[in-house]
């Protein structure tokens, strides 16, 4: 996330309202931009199919289709995309510029290949018909390519067209999905779904088009260089996957439970949780957006100054004074962001008390809605506090965390479906991880000296594989064809 950090910290340096807005938006669209889009696009689509009288069957088969092929998607693209974070900034510190736009394509080609066996074993065992199976295939793989995308789009400056992709393709599956429903005699799940692929597939070639102006070079090393990091990094993908995983299995368990009911005879699902889970998560996207704009720009600077300290023979009180001041801001930073998201989860709560009840939510799904929102405060924290901790490089202290939470959360929420107390999981997960995660933050701060100086080889071997000659091979010149 450097390359975003560079670019907020500049447009924060500027003075004026319109600067800020400018920092806030450019950090919205790099970090949730896919999952704010698919959000506001379930929202106005579920709304155009009422307005224009879809079945509740053609309602219920979209919206399974949509939560399948974003949670999915997610979870393939996420095993890699830690790990692929981390090549990208060793790239850049080490000028293998070359080598930056091949990683995409190549983390792309593995990502939508382990996407698509089990998609395609998924579809083939399904009653959907064909025309369906095509279009949610579509869905699912576009959704790979933009979780790709992002990683790329962290290091690009040009936030308006990044902007204008993004609004670009809702606004195109919000039409046509409204002139379908409107004009045409197809007012089913399939057309809408085609809509909804129209406007994600402008989306993607859109970022494509702008990853490829602001990455491709006369000279480029194989697709799979980056591949080279993979025995210095495995515990990243191992993170990634388990991340993803946490999330989410709280909502597998519930799908299995009682609640769970098999949509066209394809989905297993649990509407009403499911629902209120999409609705509690958009009580967090503040901190999301308040993370890259305010910790990283604040937290980057001393970060820096610290490790250029110890890099270039700063004196032991230069260094002491060097840390003071990063625990300074870190702990100001991380405050402020709790301070915050419990004022956004305390209005989400209120807003859902009085307006989920004219979208059809019931007294029980509220009470869940509001048990899942504090859940997701406790949890949106504890993702910053993992990120910081990836800062620091405690790989091993986030990797157990992330076992950690991925157990809780799924043995709480078999509990919850044994004694019928739906929500309590997530909620009794995120703050035990929470918990543990601050704990080992204080750890690895109090000892970071330790870490810096004693905790290293004395004698550094480098870790290699089959793709590290890629790493140090001669750049190939592109031609024209290329």
């Amino acid at each position: 996330m450097a390359g975003i950090g560079f670019e907020l910290k500049r447009m924060y340096a500027k003075d004026g309202l319109v600067n800020k807005i400018k920092a806030f938006t450019y950090s919205s669209l790099v970090t949730i931009g896919p999952m704010l889009t698919c959000m506001l696009l379930v929202v106005a689509v579920q709304w155009l199919q009422l307005r224009y009288d879809v079945s509740f069957n053609d309602r219920e088969l979209f919206q399974a289709s949509i939560v399948y092929a974003f949670i999915f998607s997610y979870i393939i693209s996420n095993v890699l995309t830690l790990y692929l974070t981390r090549s990208v900034s060793d790239f850049i510190y080490q000028n293998k510029y070359e080598a930056i736009l091949p990683s995409f394509y190549g983390s792309l080609k593995i990502g939508l290949l382990l996407g698509a066996v089990p998609a395609l074993l998924f579809l083939g065992l399904s009653p959907l018909s064909l025309s369906y199976k095509a279009s949610l295939l579509l869905l699912f793989m576009t959704l790979i390519v933009i979780w790709f995308e992002v990683v790329y789009l962290s290091a690009m400056k040009n936030y308006r067209r990044i902007g204008l992709s993004f609004l670009g393709g809702a606004l195109l599956s919000i039409g046509l999905s409204w002139v379908l429903l409107k004009y045409s005699d197809y007012k089913d799940a399939g057309t809408v779904l085609l809509a909804v692929d129209a406007g994600f597939m402008l989306t993607a070639s859109a970022l494509l088009v702008q990853i490829e102006r602001f990455f491709r070079l006369p000279a480029r090393q194989s697709d799979y260089t980056f591949l080279a990091y993979l025995t210095r990094y495995p515990s990243l993908i191992l993170i990634g996957a388990l991340t993803a995983l946490g999330l989410y299995s709280h909502q597998f368990v519930q799908w299995l439970g009682d609640a769970g009911v098999i949509v066209a005879d394809a989905f297993l699902m649990s509407p009403s949780y499911d629902l209120a889970v999409y609705y509690a998560f958009m009580s967090a996207i503040p901190s999301l957006i308040m993370f890259v704009v305010s910790l990283e720009t604040n937290l980057y600077p001393k970060y820096r100054h610290y490790y250029d300290l110890v890099l270039h023979g700063g004196s032991l009180g230069d260094i002491n004074r060097a840390r003071g001041q990063m625990f300074q801001v870190l702990t100001q930073q991380i405050s402020l962001l709790m301070g915050v998201q419990l004022f956004f989860s305390i209005i989400s709560i209120a807003l859902g008390i009085r307006f989920l009840p004219l979208v059809g939510f019931s007294a029980s799904q509220i009470e869940l809605y509001n048990i899942l929102v504090i859940g997701f405060f406790a949890y949106i924290i504890y993702t910053v506090i993992t990120l910081v901790l990836l800062y620091f490089d405690d790989r091993k202290g986030v990797l157990w965390l992330a076992v950690l939470f991925l157990a809780s959360n799924t043995g709480f929420a078999v509990l919850s479906v044994l004694y019928d107390s739906q929500g309590f999981s997530f909620f009794a997960a995120a703050f035990i991880s929470l918990l543990v995660a601050f704990g080992r933050l204080m750890h690895v701060l109090n000892h970071i000296n330790y870490y810096t100086f004693s905790a290293q080889p004395v004698i550094h071997r480098e870790k290699t594989n089959r793709f590290s000659k890629l790493l140090h091979a001669a750049p190939k010149q592109m031609s024209r064809l290329d």
